[in-house]
């Protein structure tokens, strides 16, 4: 395995952290949730931000270093405006998440809007990994993190509709 994909991995594990303790203190300190909700929403809304990012790395990965030869197609250009495009997408995302939290104290609106935005992203990479823009190795951590951070947003969705108090 090349050192930086393990050095992904290792970050994106840690990564997971702020999710985690968010989400245990959300469910095991009633005092502290509404601070651990704002926690985990604005942590939330930097990631979506920081995958948007990753797009924009796909679509001009290309055009900062270009094959000698390879002519700008119709299609690539086309692939290249749906990447920049879809970059931009999630960081709105946990903005309008960030704002629901912050400013309207709508706790589960915000965690669902996280919800959403993590699963759209990686439902867009699992489509851009059959069109040959994904790499596989990315996927495979993508989906593994996903998947934790799906189930902590799932899990903490569920307590406040329980009527927990997070707001």
């Amino acid at each position: 395995m090349r050192q930086p994909f393990t050095i992904a991995i290792l970050l994106s594990v840690a990564g997971l952290i702020p999710f985690l303790l968010a989400g245990m203190v959300i469910l095991f300190d009633p005092l502290q949730s509404p601070i651990a909700t704002q926690v985990l929403v604005s942590y939330g809304a930097v990631i979506l931000s920081f995958i948007g990012a990753v797009h924009w790395g796909f679509a001009l990965r290309d055009t900062a270093h270009p094959v000698q030869g390879t002519p700008l197609t119709p299609a690539t250009l086309g692939a290249e405006r749906q990447l920049l495009t879809f970059g931009v997408i999630p960081a709105l995302i946990g903005w309008i998440a960030l704002i629901a939290m912050i400013h309207f104290t709508a706790p589960a609106f915000a965690v669902f809007l996280l919800l959403v935005g993590f699963f759209i992203t990686i439902v867009v990479e699992t489509i851009g990994k059959g069109r040959g823009v994904v790499a596989g190795n990315y996927l495979a951590l993508r989906w593994v993190v996903s998947i934790v951070v799906l189930i902590i947003l799932l899990v903490v969705l569920f307590a406040i509709l329980s009527g927990m108090r997070v707001g």
